[in-house]
């Protein structure tokens, strides 16, 4: 057998191109809610319970639960039946900040939606970003949201840097939202 029937190159190459992103942690499958847990008690063991940690966890967890809810790529588990969502999460060490990175399949109208809503709370400040947070928290969820939107406002407050966000088309139906979130490390 020979090293490219066996996919021994590709490892090699990721292993090499992870290494040098600084790639502390990448899921790349169907979340589940064990599973966050799961890797939630993996990047505790490894970096502590710092705030930066908590935070870094906390930005993690609101993106793998998009991923479970909202993405338009499906896997049913064999365990239970269940359909979740299929994503991509990771986190680089860069030299100041955690960056904290989702991508998954979207439905093209309702990516165009989350982009245009990203946009706006980008343009807004950490006092607005905590204010609109708090509104939200009284009021009720947006039709088709399993919460009040508050995890993207959250995400957005715990950012120590401007957000970066990309809608990419796939096909007329589809396209791929990636959103980056830092995290500076204390």
């Amino acid at each position: 057998m020979t090293t490219s029937e066996t996919g021994n190159a590709e490892i090699f190459e990721l292993y090499r191109y992870t290494s040098a992103a600084r790639i502390l942690m990448t899921f790349k499958g169907a979340f589940s809610q064990e599973l966050l847990v799961e890797l939630g008690d993996i990047i505790k063991k490894q970096h502590g319970d710092g705030n930066d940690v908590r935070k870094m966890f906390s930005v993690f967890v609101e993106m793998a639960q998009n991923i479970l809810y909202y993405s338009a790529e499906k896997e049913t588990r064999r365990s239970d039946g269940k359909e979740v969502g299929v994503g991509i999460v990771l986190i680089r060490d860069m030299d100041k900040y955690f960056c904290i990175t989702s991508g998954n399949q979207i439905e093209k109208e309702r990516g165009e939606k989350i982009y245009a809503r990203c946009e706006e709370l980008a343009a807004l400040g950490k006092e607005d970003l905590k204010a609109l947070y708090h509104e939200r928290r009284q009021s009720q969820a947006p039709e088709g949201s399993k919460g009040a939107g508050l995890g993207l406002i959250d995400m957005m407050r715990k950012s120590d840097a401007p957000p970066n966000f990309e809608l990419r088309a796939i096909d007329e139906h589809l396209s791929f939202f990636i959103l980056n979130i830092m995290i500076q490390k204390v």
